[in-house]
């Protein structure tokens, strides 16, 4: 019995290791890709336990998860020339949110900053585009809910 007792422990070590290496929880506000070898298998989009292939087999299934909640993306003092030469400084933000998992992680590799690095770019261009063909005193007026709605459309 002696004997056994140290093959009972190193078994019990790799089961839970196992165990623990093939479970993942989804938290509120998240949703998860699971990944086999690298190609997508699956999307939890509820909070809840989940289970995969363990890492114990050659890491087959891995996890990525993604934020489901709205984030935020800030573009500050963008330097916008008006139509009649001046410059101005812009501040502007976008609320976005990850609604496919699967085409975002197409798009972007599932990466955040990549996703606001394209982002930056459109939205740079399309506040260029938009306040570019205006004067100053039209984005402190009533036609700036129309340029806002304008940079948007071209997002």
């Amino acid at each position: 019995m002696a004997n056994r007792l140290p093959i009972l422990a190193v078994i019990a070590a790799v089961l839970l290791f196992l165990l623990y290496s093939s479970v993942f929880v989804v938290n509120a506000g998240q949703q998860a890709i699971v990944l086999r070898f690298g190609e997508i298998i699956d999307v939890k989009n509820e909070p809840g336990i989940y289970f995969k292939a363990p890492f114990a087999f050659f890491d087959a299934d891995s996890v990525q998860m993604v934020e489901k909640r709205v984030m935020r993306f800030d573009l500050d003092n963008i330097r916008v020339q008006v139509s009649g030469g001046k410059f101005y400084e812009v501040d502007a933000f976008i609320a976005y949110r990850i609604s496919d998992p699967r085409t975002f992680r197409a798009a972007v590799s599932g990466q955040v900053e990549l996703a606001e690095a394209r982002l930056r770019t459109r939205l740079d261009a399309a506040l260029r585009r938009v306040y570019g063909l205006r004067d100053f005193e039209a984005a402190l007026s009533e036609e700036r809910g129309n340029m806002m709605r304008e940079v948007r459309d071209q997002l």
